[in-house]
């Protein structure tokens, strides 16, 4: 009898992918239309014109990549001194590119998010349903967080991207150190770009550290984790650190001014509490609240069932963690997975309990409750987790942040009146409106200088701050100008007064912006005279 012959490859020709390299490809394809749709759905959705954007967003990009330094103070309100890093990155690319473009661009890199969610969601449900992983990826990555701040300038869905791809690291099978030091790179990243991920990213490494402490060489990976983010942290955030140390005495200005002394201690007040638990029943049940009043965590309404539902989820935990347990094919990975979600919930709520701070977990809420269903008997659990999928998905209603309704040709314009083309100009701002984004649009050597808002005047106690403005008002040479929305106001007549400064009302003209609505009143641009007397 004769051998059949094997089958061979003809010399200089590929093999014949097989069916699994056909659905990975098939996946990747996927992922890929499904960032590009979220580019198209940012640009449906409009320009971004946030209260961020207007007052720090735009500003402090321009400030950091101009070089402004110490020239203006406290133009942007308390916001003025967050790192600049992500927002000179908005500048430049929003700056650069024509409005529609810029807005797709930054909607398509918010879309990335779906990767690493897809990835993570691959490694703890059902090998043989990819498509479940890929749905739990998308539900994950349309929350109302992600919706509202599709395409828009906010941080939040863009320093997630680290988080998550982190996580998906650490999830792998017996990760290499080379994995966990990158883990912890990105997780640094995350906290240098912006403070307020710190929570999240501080969850995702403490699961991180209960994972790796189980492993043969448990110290070095601990190590490898830990050095690499704070060496990421200081290389991101460390130049700012020490650039508001030289000029404050304080690394984290404002905040925390008690903690390091100095001239510039900010008063008490500063801190936004309002979001944070009340009673013991919010502490035990926050996501339950905010599920009904949702303005207990947010300053505009929304609607989303995630995380509610991934809280029930973990407090029925002990009716389904061994079938869960049993199901899983990386158990190890399921564990982490459920201490990074539950640590960093734990850790936003006691710093923060703001909502668009929690979108990491918004993203990943709906793999916690799908888990959680899958572990029902026979195909019950898969239709249970798809019911959810579903509900949860057209339940959604983001937060409505702000948008224009048209395109222009530059990101953000205005239209200044003839003072403020006045050489050396001291622009005065003197309230708390958020106009920082005109700063851009005046002459270069204009400088900005502030007596009202949320770090300076009333009813903030007088500090530092207020006088180091004072005195830069009182060495200054050239035109003083005043840059408000509302000029006939008491107490900016007694501030302006404190300061030695008149407004002359008769000089008052209007500027017009492409980021002003129809129904908005528009700021006025006056002159200023210094009084004869100085009280």
């Amino acid at each position: 009898m004769i051998a059949p012959r094997a089958a061979s490859v003809m010399p200089g020709t590929a093999p014949a992918p097989t069916a699994q390299d056909r659905a990975a490809r098939g996946e990747l394809l996927l992922l890929a239309a499904g960032v590009l749709a979220f580019g198209v759905a940012a640009y449906a959705l409009g320009q971004s014109n946030n209260w961020d954007l207007r007052n720090y967003h735009w500003y402090d990009g321009w400030a950091w990549l101009h070089g402004r330094g110490l020239r203006d103070l406290a133009a942007a309100q308390s916001q003025t001194w967050f790192n600049p890093l992500l927002p000179a990155l908005l500048y430049a690319l929003l700056s650069s590119l024509k409005p529609a473009l810029g807005t797709f661009v930054l909607g398509a890199v918010q879309g990335l998010n779906l990767l690493p969610l897809q990835r993570i969601a691959r490694r703890l449900l059902p090998a043989d349903r990819p498509w479940l992983a890929f749905a739990v990826a998308v539900v994950g990555a349309t929350g109302a967080t992600q919706r509202g701040e599709l395409g828009a300038t906010f941080g939040d869905t863009l320093v997630s991207l680290p988080l998550l791809c982190a996580l998906a690291l650490l999830l792998a099978p017996q990760p290499s150190r080379r994995r966990i030091a990158a883990a912890g790179a990105l997780l640094g990243l995350a906290v240098g770009l912006k403070l307020t991920a710190a929570p999240i990213a501080a969850g995702i490494g403490l699961a991180g550290l209960i994972a790796c402490a189980r492993g043969a060489d448990a110290r070095r990976a601990c190590l490898a984790l830990c050095g690499a983010a704070l060496l990421v942290v200081l290389l991101v955030q460390g130049p700012w650190m020490w650039q508001l140390w030289r000029d404050f005495h304080n690394p984290l200005f404002p905040q925390f001014g008690p903690l390091f002394g100095g001239d510039f201690v900010a008063p008490d007040g500063l801190r936004d509490t309002r979001w944070m638990p009340r009673t013991a029943l919010d502490w035990l049940f926050y996501p339950l609240c905010w599920a009904s009043a949702p303005r207990r965590v947010s300053e505009l309404w929304f609607l989303d069932l995630r995380v509610p539902l991934a809280y029930v989820a973990l407090l029925a935990l002990p009716l389904w963690w061994r079938r869960a347990r049993a199901q899983a094919a990386q158990p190890q990975a399921l564990a982490l997975l459920l201490m990074a979600f539950a640590a960093s919930y734990l850790l936003w709520l006691a710093l923060f309990g703001y909502y668009r701070y929690l979108a990491v977990v918004e993203m990943l809420a709906p793999l916690v409750f799908c888990l959680a269903a899958l572990t029902l008997p026979r195909r019950s659990g898969l239709i249970a987790a798809a019911g959810l999928l579903v509900v949860v998905g057209l339940a959604t209603r983001e937060p409505r942040w702000g948008r224009l309704k048209t395109y222009g040709e530059s990101y953000v314009s205005a239209t200044l009146p003839a003072l403020a083309q006045q050489p050396d100009a001291l622009v005065v701002f003197g309230d708390r409106e958020p106009l920082g984004f005109l700063a851009p649009t005046f002459p270069d050597d204009a400088r900005f200088v502030r007596v009202l808002g949320n770090i300076i005047g009333p009813p903030l106690p007088r500090w530092a701050l207020d006088d180091a403005v004072r005195q830069r008002i009182l060495a200054h040479q050239g035109p003083l100008l005043l840059l408000a929305v509302h000029t006939d106001d008491d107490v900016l007549r007694e501030v302006l007064q404190q300061h030695g400064l008149e407004l002359q009302p008769q000089t008052c003209a209007r500027i017009d912006s492409n980021l002003f609505t129809a129904r908005e009143v528009r700021p006025l641009l006056c002159e200023l005279r210094r009084q004869v007397a100085v009280h």
